[in-house]
């Protein structure tokens, strides 16, 4: 069995408390020894890897990732209708790519081919190719998407409810072997200008949908902007909901009384990438100033109520690629007033629990699972330096090295 041991680093253990200097003892995939100074018996035959003094944190988790949209920080993209062949190295390459920046699990936000991230999941799994703990989800279901990666957004006026449909849909994906299925609840302003307040679902659809997931053993996550979608994502069991953007005093209420089963993404990262990076100025019609004010005010209100809420900003896109998705963290602390801690706590006590292991994924504590980044220097005094791969010394997955180099 192949050990190995951290020595003269400083333990961000993912619980949100200070670092500790402490040395790390890694037996096989899980973390044996979290210690002061470990014995010498413990020690002999470790491979021993000198932190330089710099920090030791769990692997980080995006909770909203999308492995298929096209785009890294290698490979530009703006289309998004490869054939499945082009599409299952697409994720693989992407997998690699957050694998490399220091992301060791992720949680899918949709893929319009989710054939494709289920054989990822299977290759990162099993260690043959380099990618994260893979969630994989379905595509993004909607009573106005006629087919993948078509969207329309015409909300439920004027159309029959039509839960069957729903069900079968949810059925199939789980059949199909996804763990997640998602459910475009509102429309998206920023794709069909002017539909993110238009809810795209009834309630009985949703109900129907939630139903379905439980009989079937996969999760939902909710795509909800409007107040009344994130109402109704939390009256039926969906785990995750991702933007929470516009809601009100109802919607805040029931996520708190949810709040020990539900995850909220807010995904600040597309944002700010629509406002300052997308090529151009925004279309009134897209929202995206309104949704960037209303979320800066939502957020710190989750926070306060005690609702866990994960970052995974939507890269993928051109204009937003994967590799750039610890960018959330920054925005975490400048537009939520979250503390540096609080941001990788987030990325990484919350991030074992949405991947539905928080009892072995997200901590630096003996018996987890090792999923290990050591960083050149304090992300703590600036988390900025999380964004730069060169100051990521050591990215360990499932107590395999994808990389190491001396850090200090």
């Amino acid at each position: 069995m192949t050990r190995t041991l951290f020595t003269d680093v400083q333990i961000f253990d993912g619980t949100g408390g200070d670092p500790f200097p402490a040395e790390v003892l890694v037996e096989g995939n899980r973390i044996a020894e979290v210690s002061d100074r470990l014995p010498r018996d413990l020690r002999t035959g470790a491979r021993v890897i000198d932190g330089g003094g710099g920090t030791l944190l769990p692997g980080l988790v995006d909770a909203h990732a999308h492995l298929g949209f096209g785009s890294t920080v290698e490979h530009l993209s703006r289309r998004r209708d490869e054939p499945p062949e082009e599409k299952a190295l697409l994720v693989a390459h992407a997998g690699r790519v957050l694998l490399d920046h220091g992301i060791t699990s992720a949680y899918s936000g949709g893929n319009r081919l989710p054939g494709t991230e289920i054989a990822a999941r299977k290759a990162f799994a099993e260690g043959w190719m380099p990618g994260p703990r893979l969630k994989a989800a379905s595509w993004e279901g909607s009573a106005g998407m006629v087919e993948p990666g078509v969207y329309d957004f015409p909300g439920v006026d004027g159309r029959a409810s039509d839960p069957e449909s729903v069900s079968r849909f949810v059925a199939g994906m789980a059949e199909l072997g996804v763990d997640i299925v998602k459910l475009s609840l509102s429309g998206e302003s920023a794709v069909v200008q002017g539909t993110s307040r238009i809810v795209q679902f009834t309630d009985e659809e949703v109900a129907a949908a939630s139903r379905t997931a439980e009989k079937h053993g996969v999760w939902l996550t909710a795509h909800a902007h409007a107040a009344e979608s994130i109402k109704m994502a939390v009256r039926h069991s969906i785990r995750a909901v991702y933007h929470c953007t516009f809601a009100d005093e109802e919607a805040l209420d029931l996520l708190e009384a949810a709040r020990d089963r539900i995850f909220v993404a807010p995904t600040p990262g597309i944002i700010h990438a629509n406002l300052h990076e997308a090529g151009g100025e925004p279309e009134p019609g897209m929202e995206v100033e309104a949704t960037a004010e209303a979320v800066r005010r939502v957020v710190p209100e989750l926070v306060r109520r005690g609702i866990r809420v994960v970052p995974g900003g939507d890269y993928g896109f051109a204009w937003n690629p994967v590799g750039r998705n610890l960018r959330d963290l920054e925005l975490f602390v400048d537009w939520f007033g979250f503390t540096p801690a609080e941001a990788l706590r987030a990325a990484t006590g919350y991030g074992g629990e949405v991947m539905g292991l928080g009892d072995q994924l997200g901590l630096v504590r003996a018996g987890f699972l090792a999923d290990l980044v050591l960083v050149d220097g304090d992300p703590l005094a600036d988390i900025r330096i999380l964004q730069d791969r060169d100051r990521l010394a050591v990215i360990m997955k499932d107590g395999r090295l994808h990389k190491q180099r001396t850090a200090g």
